[in-house]
């Protein structure tokens, strides 16, 4: 027996909002509540989208929390206390729906284009849901199903959905080949999740699916006797020029004046409405002056990873997020806040170049404390390091930085989730 609910016990238990998130929930000092992101990626390796996920340290996935309550509170704690824009840029929100929270909610009050509503596998399909989801759709929002499973059971609802997920790992190839035809065919866009390796994402490339989603856009490739290209190296000789604490201004200068690229981009960046200078900077003399030395080392730093070809520029804005977050880290203990950037941006080498971190090591003169740091997560800018890792990848136990508070740690995490987003029209400058 279905039990119909009032949609105000949805938010009864947000009388109390916190201010902070994990990375973008509730302190956890006070209800133990996570909410975890994972990027949706497009057929060009672009990212269009996060999944908002309700985690419960407590209990996993969901722990205590019924369906409606977490997707309203991953919907709260994005959209109101925190700001869409925080968490997940200019890109849009998938967050789960339950049946009963469709029919229960009389109005979602979030605007149709920063929302897509994703319609769950165990929903009863009647004709009050063929209603609220009509209403939803005529409204301006994106329907998605998720975990689609081939079959009749969903056909009512086809009309109303523009996006249909496949968990991938469920469904042999040859039957998703045939079955996704007919969907095509109306034009739904087919999002493949839990892809898991580069064969699998060309395989589904193929067939036709448009969205991509799993753990094969973060985990580096095994790659045996690999040998650096000469593209690789350039930029290698780059990173370790522009990181050294030694380089001087007019050095670095020179650096980048020598690429086109880089140096169109740097020029972007300084004249963007973002810095809002009260005049146009035309030079990269003139934006070293504006910047100083620090900044524009890392902006420059991770303008080179850009030139490192097939990946996506999700992993570069992970690479930002790390070295941001290592670097407020660091001014807590009033530590060497360069090399704690430097460790961050630089932790994502080993998939970016499809090498052991120790092999990508051995090409780049670094220090011996960045290298340890990088390889054993040793001294204080490994610790930060690995408080970063632990938070990117929700693993909340060990979300610690020398005796901070989570609620500081979450805070530092959204200001550099916030400078990320900001850089992210830069770093895909062409």
């Amino acid at each position: 027996m279905r039990v119909e609910r009032d949609s105000s016990d949805y938010y009864e238990m947000h009388k109390n909002p916190s201010t902070c998130t994990q990375p973008v929930g509730e302190s956890v000092a006070q209800t133990e509540i996570l909410v975890g992101r994972q990027a949706i990626f497009d057929r060009r390796d672009r990212v269009v989208a996060y999944e908002l996920l309700y985690r419960d340290r407590r209990g996993g996935p969901q722990g205590e929390a019924t369906g409606e309550q977490a997707s309203s509170r991953v919907m709260l704690y994005a959209f109101l206390e925190l700001g869409v824009e925080r968490i997940v840029g200019p890109h849009q929100a998938f967050v789960n729906f339950t049946d009963d929270l469709i029919l229960n909610l009389p109005a979602v009050p979030f605007e149709p284009n920063r929302l897509v509503l994703e319609i769950l596998e165990d929903a009863e399909v009647d004709n009050k849901l063929l209603r609220a989801v009509s209403d939803l759709s005529a409204r301006g929002y994106v329907i998605a199903l998720d975990d689609y499973a081939l079959g009749p059971k969903w056909d009512p609802l086809l009309p109303q959905v523009d996006i249909i997920k496949f968990d991938v790992s469920s469904v042999a190839d040859g039957e998703l080949a045939t079955g996704i035809e007919p969907l095509r065919a109306r034009g739904t866009r087919l999002l493949a999740e839990k892809v898991e390796t580069e064969a699998q994402y060309r395989l589904y490339r193929d067939l036709g699916f448009d969205l991509f989603q799993g753990y094969y856009f973060y985990r580096p490739q095994i790659v045996k006797g690999r040998r650096l290209s000469e593209n690789q190296l350039t930029v290698m000789q780059l990173l370790a020029r522009i990181n050294d604490p030694q380089v001087e201004i007019g050095e670095l200068t020179q650096l980048i004046a020598q690429d086109a690229s880089l140096s169109y981009k740097v020029l972007r960046y300084i004249n963007s409405a973002a810095l809002n200078l009260p005049r146009r900077v035309d030079s990269i003399n003139q934006a070293l002056v504006y910047l100083g030395l620090d900044r524009i080392r890392g902006l420059a730093s991770l303008m080179a990873l850009t030139g490192v070809n097939n990946k996506p520029v999700e992993l570069l804005i992970s690479a930002l997020v790390r070295a941001q977050l290592c670097q407020y880290l660091a001014r807590t203990e009033v530590a060497d806040v360069s090399s704690c950037y430097t460790v961050g941006l630089l932790s994502i080498l080993d998939q970016l170049l499809d090498m052991s971190m120790q092999d990508v090591l051995k090409e780049l003169p670094l220090s011996e404390r960045v290298k340890d740091a990088l390889l054993h997560h040793r001294g204080i800018e490994g610790e930060a390091l690995s408080c970063a890792l632990a938070y990117e990848q929700h693993r909340w136990d060990e979300v610690a930085f020398r005796g901070l508070q989570t609620e500081e740690i979450c805070k530092y995490y959204l200001q550099s989730t916030e400078l990320a987003f900001q850089a992210e029209t830069v770093i895909g400058a062409s």
